[in-house]
């Protein structure tokens, strides 16, 4: 198939920031004087606000690892609220609970009113956010929704009442630099974390920006126990959620890593979960012990559109778009980060439907989500949703069990 019109915001990451040595004008040489480098003195971003992080671990006998959390107190709110960090969540939202504990937010409407009054009657504007501790301003968040969203209910199992979940949207404001050591989550403007340099133990991946602003990074990887692994594995995108407590892969990743399809007797016998599936109904989804790795995208990394007649482009658009092996881009993969194994759900689930374009169609090809089962395992996460960047530090890296 030809390349296609790449869907609106799907490409490749940048370079990352200059290194810490670079030469200066008085280095120049000339032919009686040594070439000397001189250390270019790189100023540290200035952190625009600074929040707490709670880190909450599952249990064992639970599918994933855990989630994040953050405390903001609003101007005139009941409670503290606390939010989930949601990176590739579509919406900031607050929970029912969360909604009566805001100004306005416990009003009731009777009446014949139309479904747009409702709509608009679930959206409020919370004022003067402060991160809890830390006194930190984020200043108003407009039309926040309401959305009794999965995650939340799976958090209350674990003894922690959600009020709501920092997004995508909001995510997109700012670069984050999470130390889960420290526990401590650093905002900072649009492409602003990385001015001062990273130490070595500091891994860049630079990323694929992809549609409705998400932050996609490659992915390759095997299945624990496969007696034939392929050579070279298949390379896929991975859409990045904190929000996600495991990794999840769609049929055609399942696929790339060597299992066969839905009748797999590896995937007949295994554990299953229950899942939103693409059309929102729940479905059954295996759960398998898989290695993954986490890669820099290659440059010039190109989308690539399902064939489609003249006929069916005027009267619906086009039948979806996917990438090719992310490995045969330009350059190959910018290096790679190898975790320890995981147990994922396989199915083609609600969550990756974020990357279907109006225009183009659905995204076919072969796609994760990586979870906090992976993020879990690196101690420093830094994020420029603008630039498509991301850094890593690794901690403990270790497989999981098998489910």
């Amino acid at each position: 198939p030809a390349p296609a019109t790449p869907p609106p915001a799907v490409a490749a990451a940048t370079a990352p920031p200059p290194a810490a040595a670079q030469k200066s004008p008085s280095s120049v040489a000339t032919e009686e004087e040594v070439e000397v480098l001189e250390p270019e003195v790189l100023e540290p971003a200035v952190a625009l606000a600074m929040a707490a992080v709670e880190t909450v671990r599952m249990g064992e006998n639970m599918l994933g690892s855990g989630f994040e959390f953050v405390r903001l107190e609003v101007e005139g709110g009941k409670q503290p609220l606390t939010f989930m960090l949601g990176t590739g969540f579509p919406a900031t939202a607050l929970t029912s609970r969360g909604k009566e504990l805001v100004p306005g937010g416990d009003a009731q409407f009777k009446g014949g009113w139309l479904s747009k009054a409702h709509e608009e009657n679930s959206k409020v504007t919370l004022k003067g956010m402060r991160f809890l501790g830390t006194g930190s301003s984020i200043g108003d968040l407009a039309d926040v929704g309401v959305i009794d969203f999965p995650m939340a209910q799976l958090a209350e199992q674990m003894g922690i009442e959600v009020h709501g979940i920092l997004g995508q949207p909001f995510f997109s404001k700012y670069d984050f630099d999470l130390d889960r050591y420290k526990g401590r989550l650093e905002f900072y403007g649009p492409g602003e974390a990385a001015k001062g340099g990273f130490s070595t133990n500091v891994k860049f991946l630079p990323g694929i920006a992809l549609p409705s602003g998400n932050f996609g990074v490659a992915v390759q990887g095997g299945i624990v126990g496969d007696q034939d692994p392929p050579e070279k594995p298949f390379s896929f995108v991975g859409m990045l959620d904190t929000s996600a407590p495991h990794s999840l892969l769609n049929w055609k990743a399942a696929e790339a890593l060597g299992f066969t399809g839905p009748s797999d007797p590896r995937l007949v016998a295994a554990t299953k979960v229950l899942g939103a599936g693409a059309d929102g109904r729940p479905v059954e989804m295996p759960v398998a012990l898989v290695r993954l790795s986490l890669c820099g995208a290659p440059e010039g990394v190109k989308a690539m559109m399902a064939d489609v007649s003249k006929d069916e482009w005027d009267s619906k658009g086009g039948n979806g778009w996917y990438f090719q092996n992310l490995r045969d881009g330009v350059g190959g993969l910018r290096g790679c980060l190898d975790f320890g194994a995981v147990n994922v759900a396989i199915g083609d689930a609600l969550g990756l439907s974020v990357m279907h374009d109006s225009q183009i169609g659905p995204f076919t090809g072969a796609a994760a989500i990586i979870g906090q089962d992976l993020l879990f395992q690196a101690d420093r996460v830094v994020l420029n949703l603008k630039d498509s960047q991301l850094w890593l530090q690794t901690g403990e890296v270790k497989d999981q069990e098998e489910m």
